[in-house]
């Protein structure tokens, strides 16, 4: 820790005081936010796709093709997905919005673990996995429903009570659009920041690696906080390479120090 404090302490300064000084600062999450709560990356070396290949099991055709198939990963990998619990990379992001510092976040994430620790404006590009719909009549299912129905229908992969199609997550699949109104905010809000916040992401997913864009073309500035380099790090005006759930509170108690500086003494 003495040693990171040496060496990114201008940094983390840097970036305190352009959040500081922000008026429309907004926050990009990628993978690596989860991935220190214990949940798998997806697109990873050692990812999810690389044990259950995307052809065959994350792909929306694969699920109607055969439901008990993708039933079968989907009750492999959930377990670590809702037993995570938020780590302090996600308690600092949901405490700069209590600060007013962040008017949001979009998150590429399917764990709501950004709501577990406390954000409230959150928008998920790729949906949740704790909301099950139908693919016919598009009724709802809780987590607990769709259990109950996975132990009678093994066979078959849980159906709608109403109507018998399948059910899925509520996550987009391969082959799925993203959803309309969470894409229409994202774009909205990263054209209007001055300030964008990219933690834990590899800028390397269509479209979403395209919202930093918007941003620059607006004369805005990027902040990256990521392990690994990204291709817009060069455009970046702060680039920490180094774990989120470090960096951020971090950058929180250097804000809090900014402020309490700028504080008149009566």
């Amino acid at each position: 820790m003495k040693i990171l404090r040496i060496i990114e302490k201008k940094k983390i300064h840097q970036a305190a005081e352009l959040l500081l000084n922000s008026k429309e600062a907004i926050a990009l999450t990628g993978a690596g936010v989860s991935t220190e709560s214990g949940i798998p990356d997806f697109r990873g070396e050692d990812g999810i796709w690389k044990k259950f290949p995307i052809e065959t099991f994350g792909t929306l055709e694969s699920l109607l093709k055969n439901p008990a198939k993708f039933w079968e990963m989907a009750q492999k990998i959930a377990p670590n997905l809702f037993k995570a619990k938020p780590n302090p990379g996600h308690c600092a992001l949901a405490e700069l919005e209590k600060m007013d510092l962040i008017k949001a976040v979009i998150t590429q994430n399917i764990d709501e673990l950004h709501q577990k620790a406390g954000s409230i404006i959150v928008y998920e590009v790729h949906g949740s996995i704790n909301r099950f719909n139908c693919l016919g009549c598009k009724a709802s299912y809780t987590k607990e429903q769709v259990y109950r129905k996975l132990k009678k229908e093994k066979k078959t992969g849980p159906q709608c009570e109403f109507c018998a199609t399948p059910l899925k997550p509520s996550v987009v699949l391969f082959g799925e659009g993203l959803p309309r109104f969470e894409i229409f905010q994202s774009q909205a809000l990263a054209k209007k920041a001055d300030v964008m916040l990219i933690v834990g992401s590899s800028l390397s997913v269509a479209p979403i690696c395209d919202l930093p864009l918007y941003t620059l073309r607006e004369k805005g500035k990027l902040i990256i906080v990521n392990d690994q380099p990204t291709h817009l790090d060069e455009k970046a005006e702060v680039v920490i390479n180094h774990k989120s759930g470090t960096i951020l509170p971090l950058i929180v108690e250097e804000i809090k120090k900014l402020k309490s500086e700028q504080e008149p003494i009566v």
